[in-house]
């Protein structure tokens, strides 16, 4: 190779390079963010540095309305700006699901210059990026108006595509588990060409690093003294540490290698830092391919680190907000329990029959756990039903039938108020549909079989079944095979037929 030709190589390799750690670094300023609010503006001014454009955009598309809401526009108020799926390149791109670069605007046939006109704004040159989610649905896109230089390049298209996609998705998602810790580790070994690499976890109160992903022990799960070995002493001290030649280093632990038969000759172990730069762990790369590691090594891994270690931080918030929301929830069924001891513990029960129908009936967990949290609230509005009804020993009349009735449409009013967000968002009415009958003449709305979630459908035959099952004021609990009778009996008119054979399978098993 000529000596220009090695220049120019090089030249390249430093361009890449350099792109890559203004990548990681705008990752790493999104990710320690705390204002959700804020998000939007850091992520597009960051981009719009990075790519040298003059204004950049996020739409997020609405898929129930089909349009395309601006979630962020540089120049203008973006929270006025909806773009309809089917109009201008964004939206094209959007239906295409790929990547559009576009010269001169105005002369191309599908540009929308409505914007321009009401912003008094010239778009000249402008790349729009579809943003995707892991399962391949499509969340929104992002826009880049104007390169500086008059028109977006290969390398500007490859950039976008890998960058700034992970920016988006970063307002979107916040979870790093283990599958996530794995790409993590895989990504940065690329990056640095080594063989191996490791995230290990503070563990304060047992005084130890817990490994969250491991190269060549995954079924393992290691833990590290934090008094030894090469990871302790990083996270200790909160130090970059480089070895070059570990086992001639008397800090190196070779109890992992005399385990594996593995053979570590180096290493470079940086802390996992969170937003106030407190030490929650350590990220490692294993045996550079060639040679040693180098300093531009120890500055991609500082990098990695610092997003990876706001990702850990925001997946402990996270996991710690769903912990409490639980928590909450019980305690709400619990204030029912409560009210009657009798019934104590319905809603839990209920919940775990649901639960295991939706099994059978192949739910995710994230639709299992929507149906678990509509199921423990399904009776709250009992908490407005008055005591002498409640707990009445008899049958009761029929206007303490009518008051009992009004406990569906008073968990409904109740929950409502609650803010439930994303996958929730349906919990109220799921939970006040629980009485609603498959011809329409359940209460508390009446409706037909089209109209009733079919997670109340389920619901409505957990609850009956465990009713019928358990003792009462009135009576004493069935036996299983005459409280399914009933249910049998009332199939098509108020119950589901695949759910009563969902429980019919369960009961055969001896699931319950």
């Amino acid at each position: 190779m000529h000596e220009d030709e090695t220049d120019d190589l090089l030249s390249v390799i430093r361009a890449r390079n350099l792109r890559i750690h203004r990548l990681l670094d705008i990752q790493r300023r999104i990710g320690s963010e705390r204002n959700v609010r804020a998000l939007p503006a850091l992520v597009m001014s960051e981009i719009t540095t990075l790519m040298d454009v003059d204004r950049t955009s996020l739409f997020l598309l609405d898929p129930h309305s089909m349009q395309l809401r601006a979630t962020f526009a540089e120049g203008v108020d973006g929270k006025g700006i909806v773009v309809p799926l089917r109009m201008g390149i964004v939206g094209t791109a959007i239906l295409r699901r790929s990547l559009t670069n576009i010269v001169n605007a105005y002369e191309h046939p599908y540009f929308n210059p409505e914007i321009d006109a009401v912003s008094g704004y010239k778009t000249d040159s402008l790349l729009v990026a579809p943003i995707f989610s892991p399962n391949g649905k499509v969340w929104g896109c992002l826009e880049l108006l104007n390169k500086a230089t008059g028109r977006f390049t290969l390398a500007d298209q490859a950039t976008i595509e890998d960058g700034a996609n992970r920016a988006a998705n970063q307002i979107l998602n916040s979870r790093f588990d283990r599958a996530a810790a794995k790409l993590l580790i895989d990504d940065l070994k690329l990056r640095t060409a080594s063989d191996r690499g490791s995230v290990f976890l503070l563990n304060e109160k047992l005084g130890q690093l817990d490994s969250l992903h491991t190269d060549g022990a995954d079924d393992l799960k290691i833990s590290l003294n934090l008094k030894l070995g090469i990871a302790g002493l990083a996270a200790v001290g909160n130090q970059t540490l480089h070895i070059s030649d570990a086992h001639a280093d008397p800090r190196f632990d070779p109890s992992f290698d005399l385990r594996t038969g593995y053979r570590t000759r180096n290493l470079l172990t940086v802390p996992l830092g969170d937003a106030d730069g407190d030490v929650i762990g350590v990220v490692q790369a294993i045996n550079k391919r060639a040679g040693d590691f180098s300093t531009e090594d120890v500055e991609t891994l500082q990098s990695i680190a610092a997003i990876v270690g706001i990702a850990i931080e925001n997946a402990q918030l996270l996991e710690d907000h769903d912990r409490q929301f639980h928590s909450v929830l019980e305690a709400l069924a619990a204030s029912i329990d409560a009210k009657d001891t009798l019934t104590s513990g319905h809603s839990q029960k209920v919940a775990d029959i649901a639960c295991a129908i939706g099994g059978l009936l192949s739910y995710t967990d994230s639709e299992l756990d929507v149906l678990r949290v509509a199921a423990i609230l399904h009776d709250y509005g009992k908490i407005g039903i008055d005591d002498r009804v409640l707990k009445k020993p008899g049958k009761l009349d029929d206007e303490e039938f009518t008051h009992m009735r009004e406990h569906a449409s008073l968990t409904y009013d109740i929950l409502a108020r609650i803010h439930f967000a994303r996958k929730y968002t349906n919990v109220p009415l799921i939970a006040s549909s629980h009485h609603e009958n498959l011809d329409g003449s359940g209460y508390p709305q009446g409706l037909d079989s089209k109209e009733i979630p079919f997670m109340a459908k389920i619901l409505a035959v957990a609850d009956v079944f465990e009713a019928l099952t358990a003792d009462r004021h009135y009576r004493q609990g069935m036996s299983i095979e005459a409280a399914v009778g009933i249910i049998e009996s009332e199939v098509g008119h108020k119950f589901d037929p695949n759910v009563v054979n969902a429980l019919k399978t369960l009961i055969a098993k001896g699931d319950l």
